[in-house]
């Protein structure tokens, strides 16, 4: 009876997400740490080979509620001009399991202002399995409805597009993961319009931005937002605080509109290593039915130490351009020696 009671629940409270939210795509606190899974031209933005895992456990308590792995790597190639990436993410809701498998390629164009404004591609196959069978729609334990008595399991290609400006204190970016919008049914029909369809992959855009200010040599303010927009659906916003103690130890805060406050932490074990973990507090009208999201984020680059000297060689290199040379320094002080004093 408590299984039946529980997969019925389930069943009422997906359906009601489904329709409030028509959200598909998965859920993330932590975006600033990762980027490409909401926008492929992220590829190369750190300058070094990087590699990030993310899990996230959403709605503790709620049968069904989502869970999320992501698994991302990039890397600069071609004097940074150009980067390859990969990304893998599985997405578990109620009785249904998605996983999207993506390859990415960005192009990186450098400004004279030192910005650069990177454009990506990804492509790739997105696998959607819906498992009827494990709802329990009988008081009799092991006895299965005919209509419920059957699985899913569909393939299907999918592409996606971005672009992201940056500069070492600035970032603005959109980014477009699935541009095709397959029937998950399982007979599939894909289109490429601008209208959302129900049991269909809908089209989500995300617009990233966010800057950094230097309060002192120890300590960084960065704030940023995520907005998320899909078709019949209203805009969601994640507006976003972090604070930063030597580039070793973060803190922050997030509110999601009609969703969640948020609070993070973030620590750079070393020069290759970032743990990162946040808790969202429900504040929407599932607050009364569940204890929070969890959210786990682990950075590894292997060459980050390489790519900071590399970064602090440049930043000496412009610093020593803008200083006239001994040989201009001894002119203007004759030329200051020589000048007639101005008259009273």
């Amino acid at each position: 009876m408590k299984t039946l009671l529980r997969s019925l629940v389930t069943i009422s409270f997906m359906a009601a997400v489904s329709t409030l939210h028509a959200q598909q795509d998965p859920m993330y606190s932590q975006y600033m740490f990762n980027g490409l899974a909401v926008n492929p031209a992220y590829a190369g933005v750190r300058g070094t080979p990087s590699i990030t895992a993310m899990y996230r456990k959403q709605w503790m308590g709620i049968d069904g509620a989502p869970t999320t792995f992501t698994f991302s790597a990039d890397a600069p190639i071609k004097n940074e001009k150009m980067a390859l990436g990969m990304n893998i993410v599985q997405d578990k809701i109620g009785i249904s399991n998605t996983l999207m498998l993506n390859v990415i390629y960005a192009y990186h164009i450098r400004f004279a202002n030192d910005g650069k404004l990177s454009l990506g591609l990804q492509a790739g196959i997105n696998q959607f399995k819906a498992d009827y069978s494990s709802v329990e729609t009988s008081y009799t334990p092991g006895q299965i409805d005919a209509a419920f008595g059957y699985s899913t399991t569909s393939l299907f290609p999918n592409f996606g597009f971005g672009a992201y400006y940056y500069t070492g204190k600035f970032f603005v970016g959109a980014g477009v993961p699935k541009m095709i919008k397959n029937n998950l049914s399982g007979t599939n029909s894909p289109t490429l319009d601008f209208t959302s369809y129900p049991n269909r992959q809908n089209r989500h855009i995300f617009v990233t931005t966010g800057y950094t200010f230097d309060l002192n040599p120890d300590w960084a303010l960065k704030p940023s937002m995520l907005l998320k927009g899909v078709h019949g659906a209203p805009l969601e916003v994640d507006v976003n605080l972090n604070a930063w103690w030597q580039e070793k130890v973060g803190a922050g805060l997030s509110y999601r509109t009609a969703d969640a406050l948020v609070a993070m932490v973030q620590f750079q074990v070393k020069d290759e290593l970032q743990f990162g973990y946040a808790y969202d507090m429900t504040v929407s009208q599932f607050s009364g039915t569940n204890s929070g999201s969890h959210e786990l984020m682990l950075r590894y680059e292997p060459f980050a130490k390489e790519a900071k000297k590399k970064q602090a060689q440049v930043s000496r290199r412009k610093s020593s351009y803008n200083k006239p040379s001994k040989r201009q320094q001894y002119k203007r002080k004759r030329t200051n020696q020589y000048r007639r004093p101005k008259s009273r």
